[in-house]
């Protein structure tokens, strides 16, 4: 999907919120749709086509938890979705892992908005190709017998948009370079990315994909379209079990 093509659809109960998002928008996308709930969200999306849903969380009637499991649930073609919060108790990880594409808090700002629209209206061939401005002080380096192995063990495992990985004790939240390493394979997921969450109590962590480099790409691309429909970054590895047969 091309953003000269997109339409966007913006859920909020607040109707000045759609306003200034609607605002927002309307220079990046040519069409930009609105609803005050969930329920009111499903009614357009049954009636249009679209392609991003920008949802607030907390909404009467339905709200943007719910909206979600129905988009995914429904027999249409899934739009991508960007949640907005304003609260702490909402989980980052279970968003991701029921397909969440990015997660903004409130008070928003403009440009962090139109960049999480852009990334995720922009196809993941294109997106993996530009790094980071700068390069992460920290590498996530990790070795692995195989890919098929690895998947086996449950030590990783692949969303369209990252993965979810075992990690030692020390990780933090942020920026990150990448580099692992598939022996058996002779192959590298070489790239940098950003740590979206982390389970200290697992020895887990959840890594969206910025950029992925030339040696590594055609692969990555090949598995993020394997799970076009399925979770952005998996939870756990335990939770996905359809990427067994999948080869470098």
């Amino acid at each position: 999907m091309q953003l000269k093509d997109a339409t966007v659809l913006i859920v909020d109960d607040e109707p000045v919120l759609c306003e200034i998002k609607s605002t927002w928008l309307i220079r990046l996308v040519p069409r930009v749709l609105v609803a005050n709930n969930g329920a009111e969200a499903m009614e357009v999306l049954a009636a249009n086509n679209v392609d991003l849903v920008i949802t607030d969380i907390r909404m009467p009637v339905m709200d943007g938890l719910t909206l979600l499991k129905k988009i995914t649930d429904s027999s249409k073609p899934r739009p991508s979705v960007i949640f907005i919060t304003g609260f702490s108790d909402f989980e980052p990880r279970d968003a991701y892992d029921l397909g969440v594409d990015a997660i903004l808090e409130k008070p928003m700002d403009r440009g962090d908005l139109l960049q999480a629209v852009k990334r995720s209206l922009t196809p993941r061939p294109e997106l993996w190709q530009t790094a980071m401005d700068v390069t992460p002080a920290a590498v996530l380096h990790s070795n692995f017998r195989s890919l098929a192995t690895a998947l086996q063990k449950q030590e990783i495992a692949f969303g369209r948009g990252g993965f979810c990985i075992a990690v030692p004790q020390g990780l933090q939240e942020g920026p990150i370079g990448i580099l692992l390493e598939f022996h058996e394979d002779r192959s590298v997921l070489q790239g940098q990315g950003i740590v979206r969450w982390i389970s200290v109590a697992e020895g887990l962590a959840g890594i969206e994909l910025l950029y992925v480099a030339p040696v590594s790409r055609e692969w990555m691309v090949k598995l993020a379209e394997r799970n076009e429909i399925a979770t952005f970054i998996p939870r756990s590895p335990s939770a996905v079990e359809c990427q067994n047969g999948l080869t470098l």
